[in-house]
């Protein structure tokens, strides 16, 4: 739901703001001025969380396609700068970490030209930009430049800026306001509200208050669906039994989802998932479990190769007992005639070691993938990982660091689906909406990073902590 006065001030005006606390009906006002607009729409977002989140809300809404070009700030950018090269000045297509920067710069000189005035007026009727807050200085004066040609109102909320992508120094809120003067604020948690669960909505109101003034949290007047989960001790081994036990507390009924918010880094979150029958979220542009296994891959041979290949599949699938699978190879590999004809996944090991061709090491991991016993819990990294090795070995990629670009560049442009229960960060969670949330270490989070973690379940929070004050981190 939407406010319907708000809609109509969005699309009327030529260059707004409109201030967003999560939950409160951002999303749909988006969508229903989508649907209202009469012309198509640019709509940019940052995050594939946000694309799949915006992309189910139209669709709900029954907004035609035709009205909307869906895409993150990142990948309009890199189209439009790649298909007038000359007129942008870009220097790469296949932009990584800092090099993104140089992208925004490109289609800044693109647009602030002149060069495409014609062509986006010819697509646009108008431009809206979501979770504004998270946006650098350079795609900044990007969207400023989109607002020379074009009418643009953009959507955030300040106490929800948690990224600053690749070290890049976020936009001030006051000089949003000043380049985009407020139109409106969102006010109704709709999230909550949707769900009749009135009281939970109203306490994150509150909440939010209680962050912005005094940068805690009280959970002594929280309703009964936010429990709180206390550590026997602070031991790392009872915090851990914590942890664990708050995942898994929720009773999901029918097609309710669980998000587990766990610590920023990828090994420790996806140490949770195995624990928790939960599947762990991988950033999409760095990885470095990937990163790591690619390097490994080119440089090992043999026996190396094969343990490196098992050692990455132990650690994003369960049931993969490494030890003893080796053994029954290399006894194989040895001349053995074993009683029990070879698996699928032993003929691959075997052919590992008497060979570098990578499609050895694909059909290893498709072979324990199919294992009914060995469902991966990074289900995300093993799709990559399998993804990248079959464009090499179908020639069509010249090496697996060109791959993995090319893998992750079409993952970040179609979106990702949430498991039914997963394990993620507040940077790879924010924007997606849950029944059901567990977060296992609110002393490590930010002020904002808390507000991002409260907001993202409609029906239960727990929360594992000592006291009954959530005191974010400083800074």
């Amino acid at each position: 739901m939407s406010d319907d006065g708000l809609v109509q001030q969005v699309l009327n005006c030529r260059v707004g703001s409109v201030v967003a606390p999560a939950g409160c009906g951002k999303t749909d006002s988006i969508a229903d001025a989508v649907k209202a607009a009469g012309g198509r729409f640019l709509v940019l977002t940052h995050t594939l969380a946000g694309v799949d989140s915006l992309r189910k809300r139209l669709k709900e809404k029954e907004a035609s396609p035709k009205l909307v070009d869906l895409e993150t700030i990142a990948g309009w950018s890199l189209k439009f700068a790649g298909a007038f090269p000359l007129r942008s000045g870009l220097v790469t297509r296949e932009p990584k970490g800092k090099e993104w920067r140089n992208v925004y710069e490109a289609t800044s000189r693109l647009v602030g030209g002149g060069f495409i005035t014609s062509v986006l007026k010819s697509s646009y009727k108008g431009v809206l930009v979501d979770e504004y807050q998270d946006c650098t200085v350079g795609q900044h004066e990007l969207i400023v430049a989109l607002s020379k040609h074009l009418p643009v109102c953009i959507f955030g909320d300040p106490l929800q800026a948690i990224f600053g992508f690749g070290g890049d120094t976020l936009i001030k809120w006051n000089e949003v306001e000043t380049a985009f003067p407020q139109v409106g604020k969102l006010k109704v948690p709709w999230r909550w509200n949707r769900v009749q669960n009135w009281e939970l909505g109203k306490w994150l109101i509150g909440a939010r208050d209680q962050l912005e003034t005094g940068g805690q949290v009280d959970l002594s007047n929280a309703p009964h669906c936010v429990k709180c989960i206390s550590p026997e001790s602070s031991s790392k081994d009872d915090i851990r039994k914590a942890n664990v036990k708050a995942a898994l507390r929720p009773e999901l009924i029918g097609d309710e989802t669980l998000i587990v918010i766990g610590d920023k880094t990828s090994e420790m979150r996806a140490s949770l998932a195995s624990k928790t029958k939960c599947t762990s979220i991988e950033p999409v542009v760095v990885c470095k479990s990937l990163a790591k296994f690619i390097a490994g891959l080119s440089s090992a041979s043999g026996n190396s190769r094969l343990r490196l290949v098992l050692d990455f599949a132990q650690n994003i699938m369960t049931g993969v007992k490494k030890t003893p699978f080796e053994r029954r190879v290399h006894k194989l590999s040895a001349g053995w005639l074993a009683g029990k004809a070879r698996t699928d996944a032993e003929q691959a090991a075997l052919d590992i070691l008497a060979s570098d061709d990578l499609k050895a090491v694909l059909s290893l991991l498709e072979a324990l993938r199919r294992k009914v016993n060995a469902p991966p819990y990074r289900r995300e990294l093993l799709s990559a990982t399998c993804n990248a090795l079959k464009l090499v070995v179908a020639a069509e990629q010249e090496n697996l660091e060109s791959a993995v670009w090319h893998v992750q560049n079409k993952v970040r442009h179609a979106g990702r689906r949430s498991s039914k229960r997963s394990v993620g960060s507040t940077l790879l969670v924010k924007g997606l909406q849950f029944d059901h949330a567990v977060i296992t270490a609110p002393g490590k989070l930010s002020k904002n990073d808390l507000y991002v973690a409260l907001t993202r379940a409609s029906r239960t929070i727990t929360i594992v902590s000592g006291g009954a004050v959530l005191k974010p981190k400083a800074g």
